[in-house]
């Protein structure tokens, strides 16, 4: 009889660790993604160039803001891109993209990159999910319901 209470007993530790561990991994799994920016300036262009580990073919969503464009009236401002955003492809664990600065004044800038804004391709779709539901790590935000990793970046445009 004592023998059988520690059988039982001892299956139903493994049955509540397995449950624990499944419970667990599934609170772990995702992916997290590792997304950097900085920017060069270059003769009247901005550089907006970073890394990241993830696959060659993904989108990274960008944009740029000089401070003129959020606290003057576009009809203001000394040139129509102070506010400017588009993509990049990742290539070989990098991105990047140039931005006219031909008449941005002295100010701060602020690059803000996201990742993976809809329409991505399909393979990356699948691995980090339609609306980022894969993602996880401290750099994931909420987007209007949908997950997106963010990595903001400031400095001031001298010219």
């Amino acid at each position: 009889m004592k023998m059988r209470a520690l059988v039982v007993t001892t299956f139903a530790v493994l049955i509540l660790t397995a449950c624990n561990q499944s419970h667990s991994d599934e609170n772990t799994r995702g992916e997290r993604v590792l997304l950097t920016v900085e920017h060069r300036s270059e003769w009247r262009q901005l550089w907006i160039e970073g890394t990241t580990d993830l696959p060659d073919g993904a989108f990274i969503n960008y944009s740029v803001e000089h401070e003129i464009g959020s606290t003057t009236p576009a009809d203001k401002w000394p040139t129509a891109n102070l506010v400017e955003s588009g993509r990049a492809t990742v290539a070989e664990g990098h991105y990047w993209t140039i931005v006219n600065t031909l008449n941005w004044p002295p100010g701060n800038v602020r690059i803000l990159v996201q990742f993976p804004l809809p329409p991505q391709p399909i393979d990356i779709t699948v691995r980090y999910g339609e609306f980022g539901e894969n993602l996880i790590g401290d750099n994931v935000v909420t987007l209007a319901g949908m997950k997106a990793v963010e990595t903001e970046y400031q400095f001031e445009h001298r010219r």
